[in-house]
């Protein structure tokens, strides 16, 4: 019983430590890709779906998703 919880608990940690790595993949319009951490979407104040704009005006982005 004390290995099954030992683990489980090791099983809990790989899966909680390997979700914290989440990475927002934008690919532009001739399909080069470049990818943002976490927090360097925070830190721009936006979404990885707004991270398609460079300003308000231009969208330099085709597209932007988590990974």
């Amino acid at each position: 019983m004390k290995r099954i919880l030992t683990l489980c608990a090791l099983t809990l940690l790989a899966l909680g430590l390997g979700s914290c790595h989440k990475t927002c993949t934008c690919t532009t319009y001739n399909n080069v890709q470049h990818t943002y951490t976490a927090e360097e979407v925070e830190a721009a104040g936006v979404s990885c779906y707004d991270m398609r704009f460079l300003d308000d005006n231009y969208q330099y982005y085709a597209v932007c998703s988590w990974d």
